[in-house]
């Protein structure tokens, strides 16, 4: 496909891919906004039924459909005014935040306990998680039940009349090259940072992955519309954040265990001996992650891309690193 007829296509909702095309159908946007509306209830839901009856599963699920209504505003960033857009992003991202602490904990204590057998001072450890899991629960749950969601509700009432708007003013093609263009930027941002992930520097892997993650949302936001987005393809982008996403629980257990180490009066050797597993496991993961990391050009079309600054990467690293010393802080 030459550049021309590649410019022609994206200019009527295509992305190209090695001379063939991304199409979205003309409905798409009378979709998104059905899917959005629908999105919204299932948020509302789940967070009142964590607030009503706290339990791991109603956490899991709350958390899972703020990560999906972020999608959708992301998705549809083109069509909504910036302001109100990060307005609404804080919210959520805030509501995501009071569970990050306790989730953290939780994964913990399932990978350690697998480890009692032959390290005396897993069980330490595990005690400490324990008792760390019972205040973070009593935490979390005052927490959830004071979320609102009245500012945020007003928002998206906003966001609703802008698409309607949108959908009554704009050309169908217009509408879907924008869609694209989401998408598209979303996977670019994912594709420079995984060029540049440090295997060394698992700060690296961890960015990616949130940059892939929102990707990620996106293309199951639009897998009924878009081509190839079928249940193979889904399986596999999970699979392949869940890699990354281990990598970054075997990084926050090491460093919630040196927080422990230095609180502990244990056997020196034997929290050696622990400390030198975690780190050992957390290199092996690392080895899966780097031997798959070529995989994510099979999840969206290929396009030259601009390299991200060497300002801007130690910019996301210092953030990644502040965040990792948080949690194992708190």
């Amino acid at each position: 496909m030459s550049k021309k007829h590649a410019a022609t296509a994206a200019a009527n909702g295509h992305i190209s891919s090695h001379g063939k095309a991304v199409v979205l159908p003309p409905n798409t946007v009378r979709h998104l906004a059905a899917g959005f509306k629908q999105q919204w209830k299932r948020y509302r839901k789940y967070l009142r039924r964590c607030q009503n009856k706290f339990s791991e599963s109603a956490v899991h699920g709350s958390r899972v459909e703020t990560r999906r209504l972020i999608a959708v505003l992301e998705l549809l960033r083109p069509f909504f005014k910036r302001r109100l857009l990060d307005q609404a992003g804080t919210a959520l991202k805030r509501h995501l935040d009071t569970f990050d602490d306790l989730r953290d904990t939780q994964v913990q204590l399932i990978a350690v306990n697998k480890l009692h057998r032959g390290f005396p001072a897993a069980e330490d450890f595990s005690r400490y998680l324990r008792k760390r899991e019972a205040r973070l629960l009593r935490q979390t749950r005052k927490r959830v039940r004071r979320i609102k969601t009245r500012r945020l509700a007003t928002l998206v009432s906003e966001f609703r009349s802008e698409l309607k708007k949108w959908r009554s003013t704009t050309r169908v093609t217009q509408a879907n090259a924008l869609l694209l263009k989401s998408v598209d930027a979303a996977f670019q941002r994912t594709w420079r940072l995984q060029r540049l992930i440090q295997p060394k520097h698992t700060t690296t892997i961890h960015r990616t992955r949130i940059a892939f993650k929102k990707f990620r949302y996106m293309i199951e936001t639009l897998a009924d519309l878009l081509p190839g987005a079928n249940d193979k393809l889904l399986s596999a982008m999970q699979h392949y954040q869940t890699m990354m996403g281990e990598i970054q629980d075997a990084e926050v257990l090491l460093a919630t265990f040196d927080q422990f180490a230095k609180k502990c009066k244990g056997e020196p050797r034997a929290a050696a001996r622990l400390r030198a597993e975690l780190a050992r496991r957390r290199q092996w993961l690392v080895r899966v992650y780097m031997d798959a990391a070529h995989q994510l050009r099979d999840f969206w079309p290929e396009n030259p891309d601009t390299p991200i600054s060497d300002k801007a990467l130690s910019a996301e690293l210092r953030r990644s690193a502040t965040t990792l010393h948080t949690r194992a802080q708190n």
